[in-house]
Protein backbone atom coordinates (compact mmCIF):
# COMPACT_ATOMS: atom_id res chain seq x y z
CA UNK A 1 0.00 0.00 0.00
CA UNK A 2 0.90 3.20 -0.71
CA UNK A 3 0.49 6.31 1.27
CA UNK A 4 2.00 10.44 0.34
CA UNK A 5 1.67 12.67 3.09
CA UNK A 6 2.40 16.18 2.29
CA UNK A 7 3.36 17.94 5.35
CA UNK A 8 1.97 21.78 3.77
CA UNK A 9 -1.31 20.71 2.78
CA UNK A 10 -3.95 22.24 5.43
CA UNK A 11 -5.39 18.96 5.55
CA UNK A 12 -4.78 17.07 9.16
CA UNK A 13 -2.72 14.10 7.93
CA UNK A 14 -4.69 11.63 9.68
CA UNK A 15 -7.49 12.45 7.50
CA UNK A 16 -4.79 12.33 4.25
CA UNK A 17 -3.97 8.61 5.70
CA UNK A 18 -7.86 7.95 5.64
CA UNK A 19 -8.78 9.58 2.47
CA UNK A 20 -6.04 7.50 0.35
CA UNK A 21 -7.14 4.54 2.39
CA UNK A 22 -10.31 5.27 1.12
CA UNK A 23 -9.69 6.07 -2.44
CA UNK A 24 -7.31 2.78 -2.78
CA UNK A 25 -10.43 0.70 -1.73
CA UNK A 26 -12.88 2.52 -3.87
CA UNK A 27 -10.67 2.04 -6.95
CA UNK A 28 -9.96 -1.53 -6.35
CA UNK A 29 -6.21 -1.61 -5.60
CA UNK A 30 -6.88 -2.82 -2.10
CA UNK A 31 -8.99 -5.86 -2.67
CA UNK A 32 -11.71 -7.36 -0.16
CA UNK A 33 -9.30 -9.71 1.39
CA UNK A 34 -6.30 -7.79 1.64
CA UNK A 35 -4.58 -6.82 5.06
CA UNK A 36 -3.94 -3.60 6.33
CA UNK A 37 -0.27 -2.63 7.51
CA UNK A 38 -0.03 -2.66 11.49
CA UNK A 39 -0.29 0.72 13.17
CA UNK A 40 2.60 0.92 14.04
CA UNK A 41 4.17 0.15 10.76
CA UNK A 42 2.92 3.10 9.13
CA UNK A 43 3.76 5.68 11.78
CA UNK A 44 7.17 4.28 11.27
CA UNK A 45 7.21 3.43 7.48
CA UNK A 46 6.00 7.67 7.42
CA UNK A 47 7.97 8.86 10.49
CA UNK A 48 4.95 10.22 12.25
CA UNK A 49 2.77 9.57 15.80
CA UNK A 50 0.95 6.36 16.65
CA UNK A 51 -2.23 8.20 18.11
CA UNK A 52 -2.03 10.23 14.42
CA UNK A 53 -2.14 6.56 12.46
CA UNK A 54 -4.57 5.14 14.92
CA UNK A 55 -6.52 8.16 14.83
CA UNK A 56 -6.78 7.63 10.77
CA UNK A 57 -7.19 4.00 10.97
Amino acid sequence: MYILIDNKSGVPIYDQIYSQIKSQIMSGSLKEDDMLPSIHGIAKDLRISFITTKRAY
